[in-house]
């Protein structure tokens, strides 16, 4: 099993705003020098002031930080990220894509993979947030379908030179597409979400399943339903990797609802073991954050990390 970190949430926290670059810096060198195989960032644009007030399951007391919705620029800043690294991969968690045109966006990505060697994972998903949508003057209730056609348009334009997508949302006949990216077909697509239809969209869409916040029994779960979508469309279930998404709260143990403990929360132990248990159901990549203000103590929990459970 392969393990990343989510930058997002201790860049956004815990660094001053003009040192986002040098802490940026310091984290992937600090994950590629101890033995991370990733590094990850989110993708937001505007987010309502009353986020609390809309979203109290959410974020408020005993919840996310809402400043943790303050993230820099994905793929600009993995760019900054590819020019201070030699082997890390590079991780979207995820792009919205209805909030991005596919042409612009498959420029941008494809140029990432080539001026980094072949590194990127393009997370893709199709937003939750009204709000966010209302700020992008971007239709909230075509998303999936725009999502859909996004990924079929990128597919499209890795491909041949002049070959031709016409869907409902977007067209393209005719046109040089450059450059095309290194890793071929193209970056492998990761498809975020918990829903059957998000699982559903990986299996048609996508090379890779990324749910978030599973614990074991619903990770297997969600493999048998991946299994039974595979053997209806005619696929290999093996031909998807299945990656999952959690939050790293080291020696502070953290309860759900239902009164049990949330994985990757509490003593180094009890990590260990959520991390062992996760391996043996089967799961590829297990990518975290750390939701910690101070940057050192976000890197500290990082190294520690790694050298009591990768190494």
């Amino acid at each position: 099993m392969k393990i990343g970190v989510s930058a997002t949430f201790a860049v956004a926290l815990g660094a001053d705003l003009g040192k986002e670059g040098e802490y940026l810096q310091q984290i992937a060198r600090v994950l590629e020098d101890s033995g991370y195989d990733s590094i990850w960032l989110a993708d937001r644009t505007v987010y309502p002031v009353d986020l609390m007030a809309l979203y109290p399951d959410r974020w408020g007391p005993g919840q996310a930080d809402p400043q943790g919705q303050n993230v820099i620029e994905p793929l600009t800043s993995m760019s900054f990220v590819a020019g201070c690294t030699k082997t890390l991969k590079l991780g979207f968690s995820v792009l919205i894509l209805p909030l991005r045109h596919p042409v612009m966006n498959a420029k941008m990505i494809s140029t990432l993979d080539v001026l980094s060697g072949g590194r990127v994972i393009f997370g893709a998903g199709i937003g939750w947030m009204p709000e966010e949508f209302e700020g992008m003057s971007a239709d909230f209730h075509t998303r999936g379908r725009v999502t859909d056609e996004h990924i079929e348009m990128f597919k499209t334009l890795c491909g041949e030179d002049g070959a031709t997508y016409q869907g409902e949302h977007f067209q393209v006949s005719g046109k040089t597409f450059y450059p095309k990216p290194i890793q071929k077909p193209h970056p492998p697509i990761w498809i975020a979400g918990n829903s059957r239809a998000a699982i559903h969209r990986a299996v048609r869409h996508g090379d890779g399943w990324f749910p978030i916040g599973l614990r074991v029994e619903e990770l297997l779960e969600g493999k048998e339903t991946l299994r039974e979508i595979c053997e209806r469309d005619g696929r290999d279930p093996d031909s998807v990797t299945v990656a999952l998404s959690l939050s790293l709260r080291m020696g502070r143990s953290v309860s759900s609802p239902d009164g049990n403990r949330q994985p990757l929360s509490g003593a180094m132990f009890q990590i260990s073991d959520d991390v062992r248990r996760y391996e043996d159901s089967g799961l590829d990549h297990l990518v975290f954050s750390v939701s910690i203000a101070d940057p050192n103590i976000a890197l500290d929990s990082i190294k520690r990390f790694a050298d009591e459970i990768i190494r």
